[in-house]
């Protein structure tokens, strides 16, 4: 065998060899986040409104919550509510979820400091939440939203997409 016959076995070589890793890294790329098994978490995306009543931060369209959720999971955020009138407010929360994929799947708490305002499923909070917080005119609340998905919860949450959008609701009638 000359030298060039060499030289010319070891170019194939090694070309099928970075051929070979070209496939493999493609096909690595191409598969879908997965997570445990494979499986895609739930997506939750929860926003909150505003009304000439409550002043919020961060308002909609920002997100106030943003998550990819598996079993076991949780995710936080906050948001704070400003009385914009001249009298005192009682303020609760309703969601209104984009679909029903996750309602009996993902739990929600609420809190206002100290004081709960909600401990339920996404398909619960629909009625609004059991507690209330009381703003003085001018005054703010900082609420804080939890969501989870129960480790023990096997399948339905899988690769759903849901946003929910908090609207605040007025003890009392506002």
């Amino acid at each position: 065998m000359t030298h060039s016959d060499l030289r010319d076995r070891y170019t194939r070589i090694v070309a099928a060899a970075i051929g070979a890793c070209l496939v493999v890294a493609l096909i690595a790329v191409s598969l879908p986040e997965g997570g445990e098994g494979g499986v895609m978490p739930a997506s939750l995306r929860v926003t909150a409104t505003q009304d000439g009543a409550l002043a919020v931060t961060p308002a909609a369209p920002m997100a106030l919550l943003n998550a990819s959720l598996r079993p076991g999971g949780n995710a936080d955020g906050h948001l704070v509510l400003r009385n914009q009138t001249g009298e005192r407010l009682a303020v609760g929360l309703r969601a209104e979820p984009s679909s029903t994929a996750l309602d009996g799947i993902v739990a929600v708490r609420i809190l206002a400091g100290e004081k709960l305002l909600a401990e339920t499923t996404l398909q619960g909070l629909r009625q609004g939440s059991e507690g209330t917080v009381r703003i003085r005119p001018g005054g703010a609340a900082r609420i804080d939203v939890t969501a989870s998905i129960a480790a023990d919860v096997e399948t339905g949450y899988e690769a759903r997409n849901v946003a929910v959008e908090l609207v605040p609701v007025y003890a009392g009638g506002r």
